[in-house]
């Protein structure tokens, strides 16, 4: 019998990030009554590709028009004129993921993505699935109108500062947990630096910047590299392209040429050795990678972020001055200067410490067996 479901959505990857943490959390235990599922699964046969990829061609190509939509729809006003039309939506869509949970009906739902948030929300209102307990976990630092219902029987998220903006949307303050965002515990465990930087040919006393491009290789990273290589900064870099090919091969040719060292790497399944690694992280600021650089420890500089979500979370480390940002590539030579030259890292790194919420997963799971 299925006691605890985690549902996730494909909608980028950390969402299924955060789910899967969970997942190995329980797993850590030795609970044979978890389940992890993808919701999109459970859609129509157009609804899961289409989800990612608009969402995916929306922040890259279109990211004001992203941000548009996202501010806009964060409004009460015009969210309950909208309201309607995402409810049909979700109905249409999740008719099988509605049937698989009342088949499984489990006892804890936890979801990371709102849409099996509203779905589920929607079914305890009408009082189809309401004995079992839903646990929302929200994978910003600031939440949206979206994730929001007053039939979440639990908020898990990332920092006081997130439950503080729930408690001004109305959700009752005892229904909010700030037990952090969460992320592999790998993140967070101590490493031999200099024993990482020898074995991926890096020297082990030089200050290392990692430059990482998320799954789809994302944002200026190219030009980055080439302002960063006309600095006089003493470091060396290491470079995470994703599934971005072009951009790997590019990168690849730059690094043979460039006077500072490049390592150049497509997609990785080692980004915490490479942060644990790494003195500074340049980067965007989506939840989970924020996540992550705070459980390492790691300064991060946060690249143009889009509007939306990704501003929000850059809101709020800069709010306790545990990053920097940059607007444009030719920006981080003057970023470099003052984190290298002075001790600015110190003090992003002391900051980080008091805003990091470490072993999230494991607090998750202690809170579930609670019930």
């Amino acid at each position: 019998m299925i006691k605890i479901l985690i549902l996730y959505a494909t909608a980028g990857v950390g969402h299924k990030k955060a789910a899967f943490a969970i997942k190995e959390a329980f797993d850590k235990t030795g609970r044979k009554d978890v389940l992890l599922k993808d919701s999109l699964d459970y859609t129509n046969r157009f609804f899961k590709p289409s989800y990612n990829s608009i969402y995916l061609a929306l922040v890259k190509y279109f990211p004001t028009l992203w941000g548009f939509f996202y501010y806009v729809l964060d409004n009460p006003w015009i969210y309950a004129l909208t309201r309607p039309i995402r409810r049909l939506t979700n109905h249409i869509n999740s008719k099988k993921l509605v049937k698989f949970l009342l088949t499984v009906r489990p006892e804890t739902i936890i979801v990371t993505h709102f849409f099996a948030s509203e779905v589920i929300a929607h079914l305890k209102k009408k009082g189809i699935l309401k004995d079992s307990r839903l646990i929302t976990v929200i994978t910003d630092y600031k939440s949206h109108t979206f994730w929001l219902s007053k039939y979440v029987d639990c908020y898990i998220v990332g920092s006081e500062y997130t439950r503080d903006d729930l408690i001004r949307r109305g959700i009752l303050p005892e229904r909010i947990k700030p037990l952090g965002i969460p992320c592999a515990k790998s993140f967070s465990e101590k490493r031999n630096r200099e024993k990482i930087k020898t074995e991926i040919g890096l020297k082990p006393d030089k200050r290392t910047i990692f430059i990482l491009g998320g799954g789809f290789g994302v944002g200026p990273i190219k030009k980055i590299v080439l302002h960063l290589d006309k600095t006089q900064e003493d470091f060396q870099g290491i470079v995470v392209c994703g599934y971005n090919k072009k951009l790997y091969n590019t990168l690849v040719k730059i690094a043979g040429s460039a006077k500072h060292v490049f390592k150049i790497y497509g997609f990785v399944d080692n980004v915490d050795e490479l942060m644990a690694a790494s003195d500074i992280l340049i980067s965007k600021s989506g939840g989970i990678t924020v996540t992550e650089a705070l459980n390492a420890a790691l300064p991060m500089v946060v690249i143009d972020p889009i509007p939306g979500q990704e501003m929000r979370n850059y809101r709020f480390l800069e709010k306790h001055t545990a990053a920097l940002k940059i607007k444009t590539p030719k920006d981080i030579a003057g970023v470099m200067k003052e984190l290298l030259g002075s001790n600015k890292l110190d003090i992003l790194k002391n900051n980080i410490s008091k805003i990091r919420l470490i072993d999230s997963a494991e607090r998750i799971v202690d809170e579930v067996s609670k019930r």
